[in-house]
C-alpha cells in the first residue's frame, strides 16, 4: 500500500476547503455537518488516519457516514465513507483500512451532533 497511497489522500486534505459530514443511514432529522475553518478540518484529517500497512478489507454494506471533501469552489476532492465505526473507505484504497484512533473519531461525530 505504502507511501503512494499516502501522498495521494495526503493531497485531498491538503487541497479541502470544507468537509461535509453525513450519515449514510436516516437518522432522524439530523442534518449533516461541515467543517469549514483549517484547524477542524486538521483536526478531522488525523482522526481520519488510517492504518496504511493493513491489507484492504471490503464489506458489503454502504458504510455508516460519508465524508465529502471539497476544494475550492465546492469541487468534490474525494469521498471517504467510515463502515462499522473502525474502517474507512476511499476508493483509490481498494476497500476499507483500519483507523489509528476510532474512539476518538466516534468522539468527534457526537461533539458535532453526527451520533
Amino acid at each position: 500500500m505504502g507511501s503512494m497511497v499516502w501522498r495521494q489522500v495526503d493531497a485531498v486534505w491538503a487541497r479541502a476547503r470544507s468537509v461535509e459530514v453525513a450519515a449514510r443511514r436516516p437518522c432522524g432529522d439530523r442534518p449533516s455537518v461541515m467543517v469549514g475553518r483549517a484547524d477542524d478540518i486538521a483536526e478531522l484529517a488525523g482522526l481520519l488516519e488510517v492504518d496504511l500497512a493493513a491489507d484492504p478489507f471490503i464489506c458489503m454494506c454502504l458504510g455508516d457516514f460519508t465524508f465529502t471533501v471539497r476544494g475550492e469552489r465546492g469541487t468534490d476532492l474525494g469521498v471517504l465513507t467510515l463502515h462499522l465505526d473502525s474502517d474507512l473507505h476511499w476508493n483509490r484504497w481498494h476497500g476499507q483500512l483500519p483507523l489509528l484512533r476510532p474512539e476518538e473519531l466516534k468522539l468527534w461525530l457526537a461533539r458535532h451532533g453526527s451520533l
